[in-house]
């Protein structure tokens, strides 16, 4: 019966593309596989799929989709939404049908007599060899018909090489190769530099200005695929940012204050950014300033130091008790880049009375220095903010120092807990100080709030287990533990809905189409994580906050897996355009920010109790996010199969706990991003 299968795939294809073990295991053991087996090869197929759109691996999608066909009809599941796909990627109706005859022909052979398999197995193959010649024949005049096309559109200036490998591409397929990459880009002194892979000539080319005040923005649209994701380029006064625009378009914008004169250069296959020759020497008028100024405020700045310095002295000339004379040392482990401003992370606990701070003004720029005593790890640090900077250097071998500069005067917020020293410019809405995020949000904004909270799985599909013996279920903790989240957030004045407050299922697709439905501000999925292998169940541990987005790492990839195999329904109801739209979006940066947020603020709270491992901000494809119309995230609130961390998640003491830390990192996002 096998062979049937294999000699089909023989026939439709050229290769198999980019998951060429996987599918040739799948030919060769899912038919003559239990239903068990049949599944798991199923929801393999279906993670092949979401990497291929993911990779825009158009190739190895249709064969991933083939076989999803051949797989739903033999475990009597809809592939409609396939069979569809397929149709759209240039798949004839023919070859579907093909794919579905296989099966029906091959359960039959399972009902019959054994003498009788071998004569039915011949015929099968011999009329399925028949009608593929047909549709290969079609597809032939189909390829040459295309090519003497694609003849009369390629460009007469591409290399040998790219025409050898043109013709090889277009004799196995129909896939079009005349797209255009940008391969890299570079900042030079006064302009930004790209490289293609491919002449581009200037009609293709549309540029125009916006011109508003204190925003000018020059922009650039040309069709391309940006290679490595977006690129931001500083200059004195203004920026360069390179980003896909949607799956065709690369733009360009150059961001200023003021109007600037810019143009761009085309060179064969590179393309320039030039600003013009007096702006250079803008640029070098305000270096040379900058520099005078930076002598001048740096010798304000030791004086003031010294004066502070001295009236330490005079302060610590107390009478020392012996006992405690000698002090830990306080060391800077490292320093984190967040919204507003830096994080420290501290070998140990600092007082607020420890830390001292003065303001030096000079002229356009405007520098709030704080110091304490203490070590810091690794070199001098400095951070950019737009328009304002912050320095954490070693300012003699006993003191550390912070300084915030700007070039108008401006307010900082100032945040010591749990052995991390946050120090944040405020916004420009808010010029006071606040002692919270908490005291800045009044009740008339929260009641304008709706939040959408996910308990993970549920109902039939009980997610991750403790054990063997599903001692502790994922789908209860994690139902818990929203209802609690829930009450928080309401006891501050938001509005709450969930998509499941009880044991019920609930297919993937329709978590985020509720709160798109509902209209809702934020979306937020709890999930509880499990180890890969009883060999790592007992290291596996930690809190992870994860946003949509292409995994970076192998276990990003497998936390994804995992949650994405709970729906045995239609997980193919995304398209492939409703991902790559979402990916494109400025949707995932604000995920990012509010899942960054809410991980620090979870950490903050449960650490003051328990001791948790920090997981980090993650990126991965969950489906459970794809199509969120708001910035959504999903949490890990732990291991269910660590020994210790499994039992926790599960107590109710750290549910409550842990809820107050997402209800903190709502309140934080909230209000860095009004």
């Amino acid at each position: 019966m096998t062979k049937i299968l294999v000699l089909f795939f023989i026939f439709v294809n050229f290769c198999f593309g980019a998951f060429e073990n996987e599918l040739s295991n799948f030919d060769k053991n899912f038919i003559n596989s239990n239903n068990q087996e049949q599944i798991k090869f199923h929801h393999q197929l279906k993670s092949l799929y979401i990497q291929s759109v993911i990779k825009d691996d158009e190739k190895s999608k249709i064969e991933v989709l083939k076989r999803l066909i051949i797989s739903s009809n033999a475990l009597s599941l809809d592939d409609k939404s396939y069979a569809s796909e397929l149709e759209e990627s240039g798949v004839k109706q023919s070859v579907i049908n093909a794919l579905r005859e296989i099966v029906i022909k091959l359960k039959d052979e399972k009902s019959k007599a054994p003498s009788k398999t071998n004569l039915n197995n011949d015929a099968q193959i011999t009329q399925t060899s028949n009608s593929l010649n047909k549709e290969n024949q079609i597809k032939q005049v189909q390829v040459k018909e295309q090519n003497k096309k694609q003849d009369k559109t390629i460009d007469k200036n591409l290399t040998k090489n790219t025409s050898k490998n043109t013709q090889e591409i277009n004799s196995k397929s129909n896939i079009k190769t005349d797209k255009i990459y940008i391969l890299s880009s570079k900042k030079n002194e006064q302009d930004v530099e790209l490289i293609l892979n491919s002449n581009l000539k200037k009609e293709d080319i549309k540029n125009f200005v916006l011109d508003e005040k204190n925003n000018f923005r020059y922009i650039i649209d040309f069709e391309a695929i940006l290679e490595g994701g977006r690129k931001k380029y500083d200059f004195n006064n203004y920026n360069v940012v390179i980003s896909q625009y949607n799956p065709k378009t690369t733009r360009i914008v150059v961001y200023a204050k003021e109007k600037l004169p810019i143009s761009f250069k085309l060179d064969g296959s590179k393309l320039s950014i030039l600003i013009s020759q007096k702006e250079k020497e803008i640029k070098k008028n305000s270096v040379q300033e900058k520099i005078k100024q930076e002598v001048s405020i740096e010798k304000k700045i030791n004086k003031q130091e010294i004066k502070s310095q001295a009236l330490e002295k005079k302060q610590n000339q107390k009478p020392i008790d012996k006992k405690n004379q000698k002090e830990e040392t306080l060391y800077v482990l490292d320093v984190d880049k967040v919204l507003n401003g830096v994080v420290l992370n501290l070998s140990g606990d600092i007082d607020e009375k420890e830390i001292n701070s003065f303001v030096s003004k000079e002229q356009n720029v405007f520098r709030q220095i704080i110091s304490f005593k203490g070590v810091l790890e690794g070199s001098r640090k400095s951070f950019s903010f737009k328009q304002n900077t912050i320095t954490v250097a070693q300012y003699n071998p006993k003191t550390i120092r912070i300084v915030l500069s700007g070039p108008k005067e401006f307010q900082f917020t100032q945040d010591l807990s749990d052995k991390t020293l946050m120090i944040a410019f405020q916004t420009a809405k808010n010029t006071t100080k606040t002692n919270s995020n908490k005291s800045a949000l009044n009740s008339n904004f929260r009641s304008k709030k709706l939040i959408v909270i996910d308990a993970g799985h549920g109902g039939k599909d009980s997610g991750a287990l403790s054990d063997k013996k599903g001692t502790l279920k994922e789908k209860n903790i994690v139902l818990s533990t929203a209802l609690k989240l829930g009450n928080e957030l309401k006891k501050k004045g938001y509005k709450v809905l969930y998509t499941r407050s009880t044991d019920k299922f609930i297919n993937l697709r329709d978590r985020t189409k509720f709160a798109n439905d509902k209209k809702a501000d934020l979306f937020i999925s709890i999930h509880a994580n499990a180890a890969p292998n009883a060999k790592k169940a007992k290291s596996a541990e930690g809190v992870e906050t994860f946003f949509l987005s292409p995994a970076r790492s192998e276990r990003s990839k497998k936390a994804a897996e995992k949650e994405n195999q709970g729906d045995f329904e239609e997980i193919n109801y995304f398209s492939k355009q409703s991902i790559l739209n979402f990916l494109n979006r400025e949707k995932i940066i604000a995920s990012n920010k509010f899942a960054i947020d809410v991980q620090k603020n979870i950490l903050s709270q449960v650490r003051k109790k328990y001791k948790v491992v920090d997981g980090g901000v993650r990126e991965a494809p969950f489906w459970v996010l794809v199509g969120a119309q708001m910035p959504a995230i999903l949490i890990e609130i732990g291991y269910i199969t660590h020994p210790s961390e499994g039992k926790r998640i599960a107590n109710k003491s750290f549910q409550d706990t842990l809820a107050k830390g997402i209800v903190d990192g709502v309140e934080s996002y909230f209000y860095n991003n009004r």
